[in-house]
């Protein structure tokens, strides 16, 4: 039976090898440029950021698809090949396109503008990733921006006002600018009434004369930005402000990224383990230490863009300490720090060469009422198994692996594999 070309290219993703998809990922690129000329009634929304773009991608999403025909790039997906994957997964008739875009390289944006053609532009934050690549948060910015300046007079361009170097892509975009913000006036505010577990982050949005109440279902203080750029286009773009915080209070967060789980062992796991970046570790810290529980435990694995430089790991530890009861290092470069780190530390710092040494260790020590936080780097880690370990006989516990999917949805997870 003859496939569809979103079967074909399915089958390639699922099997294929890598010099395969190089091969057929230009052609199809070129093909989505013509399908992409024929979404004349489509609106492309980009949405990008250090932080926060894949949650604000999907809770934007959710608030657009209970009223109009909606459809979103997949996870964190967010490179060329992916916008178009999903320009050829968008109907004719779909009215709005959400992409998530990333910047991993100067001079990456303009291939990936040049085939989503966005009307609206989303910019939650700019941070520190990828700072081998880009050495300063000017040049983040200035990439990022691309998205901005590129926008049609016709557009929309919605903005966080609490961060300046956000902020100032206003000044040279022709779109109308949309302004969100928790600190400062804006367009969009909002007032954050809980946000310690177990309780979860509720909201006051502000909107002209307009306000909302939005119970949502994440617990970190910073995701309530993406919260609000989410609610800020979707009203933008038509949708009541109770019904867009309607939508959005039902959305679970995305895996790994302050998503919890929670073990029959009575120990629940707030896992952020997606990646770490050095400027996301204390915004993690900060969400444990305002939580209420028996004991508090971190684990901390690779730190994201960095070299296993000593003073890095050393101020992550000292905040980690700060906010629980007991810090756990885990991997190589981590447990590099661990000797000049242990003073401080004392009897409240750990350190595990591998991840199976971590979560073999922590069977022993989790009690009933811990409330623990994975943050690590997923495609280095995957600390999910420390988590999964209590429940389940994990097999697979190799060090180094290539795959980027989270252990939780793994064939592999209870295949035995040494370390």
């Amino acid at each position: 039976m003859a496939l569809t070309l979103n079967q074909g290219l399915d089958w390639f993703e699922r099997y294929g090898k890598h010099r395969v998809k190089a091969i057929y990922h230009g052609p199809i690129t070129q093909l989505a440029r013509l399908w992409r000329s024929a979404h004349s009634h489509t609106c492309f929304i980009g949405v990008t950021g250090s932080a926060g773009k894949t949650t604000t991608k999907d809770l934007l999403h959710a608030a657009l698809a209970n009223t109009f025909r909606a459809t979103k790039s997949y996870d964190s997906h967010n490179q060329l090949y992916d916008i178009a994957r999903t320009i050829f997964r968008s109907p004719l008739r779909t009215q709005f396109c959400v992409h998530e875009v990333g910047a991993f390289k100067p001079g990456c944006f303009e291939p990936m503008l040049a085939l989503l053609k966005p009307r609206v532009g989303v910019v939650t934050n700019i941070g520190g990733d990828h700072k081998t690549a880009f050495r300063t948060l000017e040049a983040v910015a200035a990439e990022k921006g691309k998205l901005i300046a590129g926008l049609p007079a016709d557009g929309i361009a919605v903005l966080n006002a609490d961060e300046p170097l956000v902020a100032a892509m206003a000044p040279g975009c022709r779109a109308r600018v949309v302004t969100f913000a928790l600190h400062r006036e804006a367009d969009f505010t909002a007032e954050i009434l809980s946000d310690s577990w177990p309780d979860r982050l509720r909201l006051k949005i502000h909107h002209g004369n307009d306000a909302v109440m939005l119970p949502t279902r994440y617990l970190a203080q910073y995701q309530a930005s993406s919260v609000l750029a989410a609610v800020a286009t979707a009203c933008s773009l038509g949708v009541p402000l109770h019904e867009a915080a309607a939508a959005i209070s039902a959305q679970e967060p995305l895996l790994a990224r302050m998503s919890v789980h929670a073990t029959a062992r009575g120990v629940t796991f707030i896992r952020d383990d997606f990646k770490a970046p050095e400027w996301s570790l204390t915004k993690a810290f900060e969400c444990l230490a305002r939580s209420k529980a028996e004991r508090k435990l971190i684990f901390i694995g690779t730190i994201s863009d960095s070299s296993g430089k000593s003073g890095m790991y050393g101020r992550a530890v000292e905040a980690a300490l700060a906010a629980s009861d007991c810090v756990i290092l885990v991997g190589a470069r981590a447990m590099a720090s661990a000797p000049r780190l242990m003073a401080a530390g004392g009897d409240r710092l750990f350190a595990f060469r591998t991840v199976r040494e971590a979560a073999h260790w922590l069977r022993g020590f989790a009690r009933t009422g811990d409330l623990v936080l994975l943050k690590g780097s997923n495609s280095a880690d995957h600390m999910a198994r420390i988590a999964l370990a209590l429940d389940q006989d994990v097999r697979c516990w190799r060090s180094a692996c290539p795959r980027r999917v989270y252990c939780d949805r793994c064939a592999l997870l209870l295949s035995p594999a040494a370390p």
